[in-house]
């Protein structure tokens, strides 16, 4: 056969490899981002249940607080004052012993 009938066969081309970093790259991104994202919403839960905790010791302090108010409105009452007095012999000073300080 001569040279100028045979076909000729068409040389191989190097094959360019695809590079590996930027598939590598967005993956790694992902991946942070997920972790990330993650993070924050664990944090979020926590302070969520922070302030949860929170808010039931402010009721907690405040129911307490108006215990103690009523507490001290009961045990300042000027009856229950007058009566102890009367109880332990005390009574108002007679006339001419209160000495007024200015």
């Amino acid at each position: 056969m001569p040279r100028e009938n045979r076909k000729l066969k068409p040389r191989a081309r190097p094959v360019k490899r695809r590079s590996k970093l930027w598939p590598t790259l967005l993956g790694v991104a992902i991946v942070a981002a997920g972790f990330g994202t993650l993070m924050v919403r664990l944090e979020v839960t926590q302070e969520g249940y922070r302030l949860s905790a929170l808010r039931e010791e402010r009721r907690d302090l405040e129911a307490r607080n108006r215990r103690l108010k009523l507490e001290v409105a009961e045990l300042s009452a000027h009856e229950r004052l007058r009566a102890i007095a009367a109880k332990d012999g005390l009574g108002p000073p007679p006339a001419g012993h209160v000495v007024v300080v200015r």
